[in-house]
């Protein structure tokens, strides 16, 4: 039985692809066909950025269940796949999804279930230390990732530099051996 009104749930960018495929596969063991999934994607899902306010519909919300492929490329599902906003420049990690009514579906019980499938999951990795889990969110950080990329940008150039003026890089460079002539050494008794 549907639910009278809209459901709606805030998901984190890193996870919101795989929620997606989550939803496409159990739409897949309900055993509607892929043209009927669209159709409840386009009429029963939507997200928005709850810091920009971008707008994705339910059909890229279904391209963004699918495999990447050529047929669902573009820049906005691009960023989604990896965990950024849509919108170019936004630092958002999260989407407020809202699921419609649907008479073929009740969305609560449906993502009751995920969610339950979910913490089985946890539970079966619930070996992960809270300080891996806290390095694993923030490498997902969008913008920890820029930083760190900047980072390893600057050493690169630095060490090219270095290499350019004919400096020496620890590691990388051996030490040049230099020889003095014998005649221009200081001869004993002088």
């Amino acid at each position: 039985m549907a639910a009278n009104g809209p459901v709606t749930r805030e998901e984190r960018l890193p996870k919101l692809e795989g929620l997606c495929q989550a939803l496409e596969a159990r739409f897949a063991l309900a055993g509607l066909a892929p043209e009927q999934s669209l159709e409840i994607w386009r009429q029963g899902v939507a997200a928005e950025c709850v810091r920009c306010g971008i707008h994705i519909y339910g059909e890229e919300l279904y391209a963004l269940s699918q495999p990447p492929s050529e047929k669902y490329a573009s820049a906005k599902l691009g960023r989604l796949r990896l965990g950024d906003c849509a919108r170019q420049g936004c630092n958002s990690y999260t989407y407020r999804l809202t699921f419609y009514p649907c008479a073929a579906l009740d969305w609560q019980a449906l993502l009751a279930s995920l969610a339950s499938q979910e913490a089985e999951a946890g539970k079966q990795n619930g070996g992960e230390s809270v300080a891996r889990q806290g390095w694993r969110l923030l490498a997902q950080s969008p913008s920890v990732r820029r930083a760190a990329l900047g980072l390893v940008l600057i050493v690169l150039l630095l060490a090219v530099r270095q290499w350019y003026i004919g400096g020496r890089i620890p590691l990388l460079r051996e030490p040049e051996k230099f020889q003095a002539a014998p005649e221009s050494l200081p001869l004993a008794g002088h």
